[in-house]
């Protein structure tokens, strides 16, 4: 073979190459390639994810807590957007100074593309300064918060 032949076998063989992953990087993202994928462990579902938040962001705190303790009532939505049903632990903490102190916790499931709402009553203590609320997920790891100012009528 001459110099030239050699040459251009070189770069078909380079034009096949490349051709045939182009080709089969196709073919591995149609539903049977994801298969074949899955099922030597190369592939995964996407897994969606969570949200949490207020029902009604504005007023997480209506009163502005104007006595050594008050009720607030607390309303929070979990939605799953994930692909399967998922159980959420959570949790609410008062946060004042640095100091956290867990104040209610809860659990429930939640199928695909579902939602639920949290209404629980609190009893919060606030007498001055500034009180963060927050609401948490174990997993994910998620969580929410709103600030209020504590007034006492002897300020």
């Amino acid at each position: 073979m001459s110099a030239v032949s050699n040459r251009m076998a070189g770069w078909w063989g380079a034009v096949v190459l490349v051709g045939g992953i182009v080709a089969a990087a196709g073919a591995l993202q149609t539903a049977a390639g994801h298969e074949m994928l899955r099922q030597v462990g190369l592939f995964e579902d996407p897994g969606g994810y969570t949200s949490l938040a207020f029902v009604h962001p504005k007023s997480v705190v209506e009163e502005q807590l104007v006595s050594q303790r008050s009720a607030v009532t607390l309303k929070f939505v979990i939605h799953n957007a994930g692909s399967t049903t998922r159980t959420y632990q959570w949790s609410v903490l008062l946060v004042r100074a640095g100091h956290a102190r867990r104040v209610d916790t809860g659990s429930l499931s939640l199928a695909s593309g579902r939602e639920a709402s949290v209404t629980r009553p609190e009893a919060i203590a606030c007498t001055r300064g500034r009180l963060q609320i927050v609401v948490s997920l174990a997993r994910p790891a998620e969580s929410i918060d709103a600030w209020t100012a504590c007034w006492s009528p002897r300020s």
